[in-house]
């Protein structure tokens, strides 16, 4: 096999894992009764551990003291693509379906060429009609999100949709500003200080709340898994990936993410996609193809 059927193939099984996500999010919930904040803590520290103990098997633990001498790039990455969007993650899979949460999240392209002019990049007129196109998806996969079942129940997957795209936003920040924190300091090591700090900025409101969960070997197993696999190994496989193919040519496997959450959220939760779904995911995908047109692309931070 080529080096480039390699890359393509790593980045579609770190792709498959980032689809489970939310899925394991659910389960978790229903296997512990754990809140958002206590699953963003416990993911963080066990991905953040693991990747650090990555660093180490490569000789370059000590390269991880960069994230303290130089704390603001990776405290705001901490903040933003790590204790932000993972926390908002969890409660909007806390709220709405898994379904939603992963399209809504895998329309961060959409956002990062909406937000790129803050960070100078120009919006082209390819990148604003992707830009449009893509939010229009956005908006009807949260309208949908309106109109399902009671009036009560269908405001809480509105304020689910809602943390959703908050999740997408900070993933953009995250990875607007990652560009060049990942050219000095490589993307390894980047993700990892980031993934640390974030697990340390969310840790005063885990120690703050009430420890009302319960932990079993299932739900043990399933937080191992979401530290581990979408996680600290799809990132490794994502950076490996980059190393052997073009961050162009790598990025469009991330559609995989949403028809794998499908799947496994019919099959595991009982979940089914309705209209609105599907029409937003059309649109979604449109978009990030519109907005990705001009493929100026460099290695950047990956989702967590």
């Amino acid at each position: 096999m080529t080096n480039t059927g390699k890359g393509i193939g790593m980045g579609l099984v770190a792709a498959a894992f980032w689809g489970s996500t939310q899925v394991a999010i659910k389960l978790l919930y229903d296997a512990s009764l754990m809140g958002p904040v206590a699953v963003t803590f416990y993911r963080f520290v066990i991905g953040g551990a693991a990747l650090a103990a990555v660093l180490a098997a490569q000789r370059q633990g000590s390269r991880l003291t960069g994230a303290v001498r130089d704390p603001l790039p990776f405290a705001w990455l901490g903040v933003t693509g790590i204790a932000g969007m993972g926390f908002l993650v969890a409660l909007g899979t806390e709220l709405t379906t898994a379904t939603n949460v992963s399209l809504i999240m895998n329309a961060n392209p959409v956002f990062v060429a909406l937000l790129g002019p803050l960070f100078g990049e120009r919006l082209s007129g390819w990148r604003l009609g992707g830009t449009a196109v893509g939010l229009a998806g956005v908006s009807i996969v949260v309208l949908g999100a309106a109109h399902s079942g009671a009036t009560a129940e269908g405001a809480r997957h509105v304020w689910g949709a809602l943390a959703s795209v908050g999740a997408a936003l900070g993933w953009a920040f995250y990875t607007l500003r990652g560009k060049a924190v990942v050219a000095r300091y490589g993307g390894l090591l980047t993700t990892t200080g980031a993934m640390l700090w974030g697990a340390l900025l969310i840790a005063p409101l885990f120690l703050a709340a009430p420890a009302t969960y319960r932990l079993s070997p299932g739900s043990v197993s399933i937080l191992i898994y979401l530290g581990l696999a979408p996680s600290a190994l799809a990132f490794a496989l994502w950076y490996r990936a980059l190393a052997l193919v073009d961050a162009a040519a790598l990025a469009p496997t991330q559609y995989v993410a949403p028809p794998v959450t499908v799947l496994l959220a019919w099959l595991l939760l009982r979940e089914r996609v309705d209209a609105a779904f599907i029409i937003g995911l059309v649109l979604i995908f449109a978009g990030i193809a519109l907005a990705s047109r001009e493929a100026a692309q460099r290695p950047s931070p990956e989702r967590p």
